[in-house]
């Protein structure tokens, strides 16, 4: 088998695979490949990347402790 059959094979194999799982297993392992995709974005890579809907936590500054 040619490294291109066999490329075409894998990807054969991948697809029919994908298929036999449920709509929510699909999702599921989507997100799982994407946080692994990103896993290594820094915070400023990861907002500029996210989409508008999507709420953007501000590191809150350490403030010294208050007492009495």
């Amino acid at each position: 088998m040619t490294d291109s059959e066999l490329e075409e094979f894998r990807y054969d194999v991948a697809y029919s695979l994908l298929k036999q799982m449920s709509k929510g297993s699909q999702f599921q392992y989507a997100l799982d490949k994407m946080v692994e995709l990103i896993q290594y974005a820094t915070e400023e890579e990861l907002c500029e990347m996210a989409p508008s809907e999507v709420v953007k936590h501000k590191k809150t500054k350490n403030k010294p402790a208050q007492g009495f």
